[in-house]
């Protein structure tokens, strides 16, 4: 009777401790790169919904300087000058930000209103495309949209990865690194997914956000060293050193 007993008990201890071997196992699967790069995607995906609110606040801010600017009638040469050099900083950054809200404002209305997009044609890609060429990006990206929620294969494809493009050209530089994150998770064996990580790594670039351009260029380095791509990425790191 006390044999019966303690193999069960056996058999559960092994089962139980094999089950904790395998969660420790698929935990760990990803590298510690992979994780930083999601969390700073995730933190990208945080400022976009934030920047009506920033947006707000800088405005405010740079009044401020103006004010402290007029001020500054008796100052010295040297003072007046690093003011001015704050100011159009400020500038810069406003101007900036009113674009990306400008671009969310934009969608948020034509998402609010059925639209021909939503809807495309059967060659919803090709008009996107012709858009795209024609420098016409906000309508581009407006049909790509589009088509990459309606169409399948091959057409989706070309369209998620155009849409990436479209964002980027547009200065749209956050929303096209979620994009391009997009390509990446639903064609992962895609033979354009090299220049996805370039373009996530030059958005980043572009937000003057260094450290985590470096993380896709470093990406791009490790897994595809060969591509043609990776020495353009290796001479960024070298310039954000």
């Amino acid at each position: 009777m006390t044999k019966q007993t303690y193999q069960p008990c056996m058999c559960n201890k092994v089962a139980s401790l094999a089950l904790a071997i395998t969660c420790m196992f698929f935990s760990s699967c990803k590298t510690k790169s992979e994780l930083r790069r999601e969390q700073e995607l995730d933190k990208l995906r945080q400022e976009v919904s934030q920047v009506r609110g920033n947006k707000a606040d800088v405005e405010v801010l740079s009044e401020e300087l103006k004010v402290e600017l007029t001020r500054l009638g008796n100052v010295t040469e040297e003072q007046a000058a690093q003011s001015h050099r704050q100011y159009e900083e400020m500038q810069q950054r406003v101007e900036a930000l009113t674009t990306r809200v400008q671009a969310l404002e934009q969608r948020a209305v034509q998402e609010d209103r059925p639209s021909p997009a939503e809807k495309p044609a059967p060659n919803a890609y090709e008009a996107g495309k012709k858009l795209f060429e024609d420098g016409k990006y906000d309508d581009a990206t407006e049909i790509l949209r589009g088509a990459v929620k309606s169409r399948k294969g091959d057409e989706a494809r070309k369209a998620q990865f155009l849409l990436g493009e479209s964002l980027f050209a547009g200065k749209d530089f956050a929303s096209a690194a979620l994009e391009f994150s997009e390509y990446r998770k639903k064609f992962p064996k895609d033979s354009l997914v090299p220049n996805a990580i370039y373009r996530q790594a030059n958005a980043f670039r572009s937000m003057n956000k260094s450290k985590e351009a470096r993380l896709f260029y470093t990406e791009l380095l490790e897994k595809f060293p060969k591509h043609s791509l990776a020495g353009k990425a290796k001479a960024e790191v070298k310039k954000l050193k």
